[in-house]
């Protein structure tokens, strides 16, 4: 599996991985923080890393397509964390409105936090100071 910018593809790559959903996201923002991960020549999951501030950027947007591997949010997660270390942060915010979510956070080493880079008021922000990750060059 391999990361792959989305400022870097054709709009065409990014229509087709969201399709006519694209009305719901902010589609000049997610191709500029967004990342595409690719099985094989396939696009099986998008993200968006968004700056908070110098120390701290925010795993924003979370897509996944039906019948990816059940250990692709981990390596998600996991990729965020990378891509902030490498970026010379050491703070990563994910918001959550999910249960599963939440425990896989809490078991990755996450605590809550009181607020995040966004006023959003349901679910839970989480934060991992202690980001610790290989320093590899690819995914």
């Amino acid at each position: 599996m391999n990361l792959q910018a989305t400022n870097s593809l054709s709009d065409k790559a990014f229509t087709d991985f969201f399709g006519s959903e694209t009305a719901l996201i902010n589609e000049t923002e997610m191709k500029q923080y967004g990342y595409f991960l690719y099985d094989k020549q396939e696009v099986i999951a998008f993200f968006a890393l968004f700056p908070v501030d110098k120390v701290s950027y925010w795993l924003r947007a979370f897509v996944i397509k039906q019948g990816a591997p059940i250990t692709l949010p981990m390596m998600i997660i996991q990729s965020a964390e990378q891509l902030t270390t490498n970026y010379g942060a050491n703070q990563l915010f994910i918001h959550s409105k999910s249960d599963a979510v939440n425990d896989l956070l809490s078991q990755l080493g996450y605590q809550q936090a009181k607020h995040g880079p966004s006023n959003i008021l349901e679910g839970t922000w989480w934060i991992n100071n202690t980001l610790i990750v290989d320093k590899c060059s690819t995914y």
